[in-house]
């Protein structure tokens, strides 16, 4: 087996996260945390509800970058929880399965499937009974997350490897329809939908979707799709992202002064400068939709939005971050957190957001045309991620070839 991991070495780690900070050229040698084995043994399943699939293709998606860079931070929830040595990268995925467990009987040979349930728990462990939110389909709320899993598990791989090795029903089967292109963007699309119901407009509601990445760029899609009388501005560096953008349902990109722009797209008060050119008004937009994450994005939506309004926080970063949280109490804002996908309510069916993601994409409803701009080998991982972290313009959605 071919795969890509992270290795939990902390020595190791300390290196990558050095280099990341002060020398970005030491990320790409042996140093990194990051590696890639090409002789690892194909593993035997480990209980009968598993399968065995080969990958076709995988994306690309700032989890890697993170891992790359080592970001998780000590402060972070994730650091006292217990995991493995080895976290396998790669989520978004499409591949075939080449082996079926004897109690298997929702896959067969010859599916094409995705890895729907990524993170730790009973869906990626094989644990049984299922939690409460496993067993309800919301499976990134596990409370198994740092459980050990019944048996002893091997070398299993994910998305960026050949093949891997996973409990049959943490896959999600891939609808004939669908092409492997766009077969590799139902899990970004996932995200950009569940955000979308998570926190859905309201008729004449005006929105603000920061940032114009895989995610932002699916989620005015879906915002469109969940209201169509919804009002989108966009905000993002790169002019190209916004006409794509506008292209798929945005009304309008805020341009100039992020604050002047804001009240007078909402009709806002005056914008009031303070020291070290502190600004803040009232009034703002209804929503605003983060898709960035950090310091700087969380400082500002919350500024960005009008009394009792609501940020749905999309982008993250695996570390505790630092923003003025004044706006908070004093406006008595919505702060809502997107966690990938799950099972969604739509349409009065109850059904996970893998498979409505599909049927939108199936149904012209939802596009993914020219969201993949760049491919590389597996064997080009490195040169995959140097591209990713350089994020020049023209950069939407690296693909990365696993056969």
């Amino acid at each position: 087996m071919r795969a890509v991991f992270f290795d939990k070495d902390i020595p190791r780690v300390l290196i990558t996260k050095f280099a990341a900070r002060y020398a970005n050229w030491l990320l790409f040698t042996g140093l990194n945390a990051v590696k890639y084995r090409t002789d690892l043994p194909d593993p035997e399943l480990p209980a009968d509800d598993w399968v065995r699939v080969r990958n076709i293709a995988c994306g690309v998606c700032g989890t890697e970058s993170s891992f790359f860079k080592a970001t998780t931070g000590v402060n972070s929830a994730f650091e006292p929880i217990p995991g493995s040595r080895r976290t396998f990268l790669g989520h978004e995925n499409v591949g075939e399965v080449v082996e079926v467990g004897a109690a298997v009987t929702d896959l067969k040979v010859g599916d094409r499937v995705t890895i729907r349930a990524y993170m730790a728990g009973c869906d990626t462990k094989g644990i049984t009974p299922r939690c409460r939110y496993c067993e309800a389909g919301d499976y990134n709320f596990c409370l198994n997350y740092g459980a050990d899993p019944p048996v002893k598990l091997p070398d299993t791989g994910a998305g960026l490897a050949d093949s891997f090795i996973y409990p049959a029903r943490g896959l999600a089967k891939i609808y004939p329809e669908l092409t492997n292109d766009q077969a590799v963007m139902v899990e970004p699309s996932c995200v950009s939908i569940h955000a979308a119901l998570r926190v859905p407009p309201e008729p004449g509601d005006k929105v603000l979707v920061m940032g114009c990445g895989t995610i932002g760029l699916g989620l005015v899609q879906a915002l469109k799709i969940v209201q169509p009388d919804c009002e989108i501005w966009v905000l993002d560096r790169i002019r190209n992202k916004l006409e794509f953008a506008l292209r798929l349902g945005a009304d309008h990109v805020l341009e100039g002064d992020i604050y002047e722009a804001t009240s007078r797209a909402t009709g806002g008060s005056s914008v009031y400068v303070g020291m070290g050119k502190n600004k803040y008004f009232f009034g703002g937009f209804d929503k605003v939709y983060d898709c960035i994450g950090g310091n700087w994005s969380n400082h500002t939506a919350v500024r960005l939005l009008r009394a009792r309004g609501t940020l749905a926080k999309i982008g993250h970063h695996m570390n505790a971050i630092t923003y003025d949280e004044s706006p908070v109490w004093w406006q008595e804002l919505n702060l809502v957190g997107i966690d990938a996908h799950g099972m969604e309510e739509w349409e009065g069916r109850r059904l996970y957001t893998f498979d409505l993601a599909q049927e939108w994409i199936r149904d012209g409803r939802y596009s993914v045309d020219g969201f993949i701009t760049h491919r590389f080998k597996l064997d080009d991982y490195k040169e995959a991620l140097r591209l990713a972290l350089k994020n020049p313009p023209d950069v939407v959605k690296i693909v990365i070839d696993c056969n």
